[in-house]
């Protein structure tokens, strides 16, 4: 297994929305503390367009820093648009994140199902740009709209995964669906069920501990639902009072039986620490690849930091 770091630490330490230039800027400080594996994201059609035109200085970049990108991210709600004109604007910016991760040799490509097309009262899940930061959404009131039809919604989403596997598969690259708190794919059996509807091979989950928690999966047997079905993972703790996303060993997980279902399955992929705001979010990290690498020791497990 390979222990990296997610783009969670660029949002939380330059905001949202931030710059290509402090896109950059951060993949040298993750080489500084440590991290070799990372991903990266394309926060919306300005940054992934912006990214793309300096997608040479990018690659510059990641070689000069020893890093490799594993995983890239195109964050666009408009992918499960019931707009047909919306979503096919919004998949030639998948097309486009598509050839940066060719050209970063990643080997999976991120999705993310959003949140259903409801009026939210107050806030909504997972909100971005929210009041200028970036923030989870622990709890929300919605207003169901007439014309909502919850399987227009469903055939929306099979579709659009379907279109993004197509393309994935043609650079060779792995699809990942990441359930997340309060969005169309929640929980471990709405991600089975949307793994089966869109049947693609190439069409996996991104298992992330501390969502899974905070949607009251008890995360070791998610882990187990989707053995064989997933082919990345954000590790993060959390106690599902609320969705923070928390150092190893500061929440409810059990992390020695996790590791310890990992190497029955002899997954060999990637770990990506998902840390959320913390009062040294640098600390946590180090918190965090200690308490990884100790389980490892004692497991006799191959860590790759």
């Amino acid at each position: 297994m390979r222990l990296g770091i997610t783009y969670l630490y660029t949002i939380l330490r330059y905001g949202y929305p931030h710059t290509v230039e402090d896109a950059l800027r951060s993949i040298s400080e993750i080489r500084k503390l440590g991290f070799r594996f990372l991903e990266m994201e394309g926060l919306g059609t300005p940054f992934l367009r912006s990214l793309y035109k300096k997608r040479k200085q990018l690659a510059q970049t990641v070689e000069d820093c020893g890093v490799h990108v594993h995983n890239l991210c195109v964050v666009d709600p408009d992918l499960v648009s019931l707009n047909s004109t919306k979503q096919t604007q919004a998949f030639d910016h998948f097309k486009m994140g598509a050839e940066l991760a060719d050209m970063l040799q990643a080997e999976t490509l991120h999705l993310a199902s959003y949140a259903p097309p409801v009026r939210y009262l107050k806030s909504k899940p997972y909100q971005l740009g929210a009041q200028g930061g970036y923030r989870f959404a622990d709890g929300f009131q919605i207003s169901i709209p007439k014309s909502f039809d919850w399987s227009c919604v469903w055939t929306a989403l099979v579709k659009s995964c379907q279109r993004c596997a197509a393309v994935a598969a043609q650079h060779r690259k792995i699809v990942l669906m990441e359930p997340r708190v309060g969005e169309v794919i929640c929980s471990v059996d709405s991600m089975l069920r949307l793994i089966e509807h869109v049947n693609r091979p190439n069409f996996k989950a991104n298992f992330d501990t501390a969502h899974f928690s905070a949607q009251r999966e008890n995360v070791v047997l998610a882990l187990t639902k989707l053995a064989g079905r997933f082919a990345n993972i954000h590790l993060a703790d959390n106690n599902p009072v609320n969705t923070d996303h928390l150092p190893l060993g500061d929440g409810t997980v059990d992390w020695m039986e996790f590791f310890r279902v990992l190497k029955n399955m002899k997954y060999e992929g990637y770990l990506g620490l998902d840390l959320g705001m913390t009062p040294s979010l640098v600390d946590g990290y180090r918190k965090s690849v200690e308490r990884v690498l100790s389980i490892a020791s004692e497991l006799k497990l191959s860590v790759e930091v």
